[in-house]
């Protein structure tokens, strides 16, 4: 009988100590991580900063609300959308060809490699903070003058190639959604990704709201679950390095309105 004093004293050390642990993470920590941080400056935006990351959502739907930088006069999510739903089990990007956070009026010398801290904040995830890493400049290409997300650039289809088509429809798959391209004049070349562009060859980027989702190496794909609201849901198609096809003035391009409850 004397062995049940330190059970019991047991016992209470690790309920304390769940406890404690419920405390400071709170009912609804998220399980959702920031990677890959890179910075540059914008070249054609003196005092401007772009920065792209990863966010790896293992959780459920999220929303990204702000951005925080302390060496920043002000910083803002640089898209279509001032907040940025965030997918439940998914790895957006904040890439310079979709929606990426803007660092505006930065003070001080700048110089390759230097850290420079930021901070996320999510509707549910709470504060994230990163440093993001200092890179070389970045330049501004044409997307955004054909209406496309971001500061990327363009692939304009010359005389005599294919002109690729795009069309996009969505269906509800559980509690995700599936999203289906049907692509013309145009063949997803996988193994050739990263590589020199050949007319009528690449892959697709898929975007919500603006936010880069992921690469389409294929012509379906899914979104896991979504916050409440109604959702863009947009596709264009892409070169093997990355730029958006454009055929006239016309980029190749689809989306879709998606209502999640």
């Amino acid at each position: 009988m004397k062995a049940v004093k330190p059970i019991v004293a047991l016992t209470l050390l690790v309920a304390l100590a769940l406890g404690a642990y419920f405390l400071l993470t709170g009912p609804d920590r998220r399980d959702l991580h920031l990677s890959n941080a890179t910075a540059a400056p914008i070249e054609d935006a003196p005092g401007d900063i772009a920065v792209f990351l990863k966010i790896e959502n293992h959780d459920g739907p999220d929303r990204l609300i702000a951005a925080h930088a302390p060496a920043a006069g002000s910083t803002l999510i640089d898209g279509p959308a001032s907040t940025l739903a965030i997918p439940g089990g998914s790895a957006p990007t904040l890439a310079p060809d979709g929606a990426f956070i803007r660092l505006k009026s930065v003070s001080g010398s700048l110089s390759d490699g230097q850290i420079i801290p930021i901070t996320l904040e999510f509707e549910h995830a709470g504060n994230q903070s990163v440093q993001a890493r200092l890179s070389a400049p970045t330049e501004t290409g044409e997307a955004h003058d054909f209406g496309l997300f971001g500061i990327g650039g363009i692939c304009r289809v010359g005389e005599g190639e294919p002109a690729p088509r795009i069309t996009l429809t969505t269906r509800p798959d559980g509690d995700g959604w599936v999203v289906e391209v049907l692509a013309q004049d145009f063949e997803f070349t996988p193994d050739m990704a990263d590589g020199l562009h050949v007319p009528g060859t690449g892959h697709g980027h898929l975007y919500l709201n603006g936010l880069k989702l992921q690469r389409l190496y294929a012509p379906t794909a899914r979104i896991g679950p979504l916050p409440p609201g109604q959702h863009d849901v947009r596709v264009t198609l892409n070169t093997n390095d990355h730029r958006a096809y454009v055929v006239g003035d016309t980029p190749v391009t689809a989306n879709a309105i998606i209502t999640s409850d």
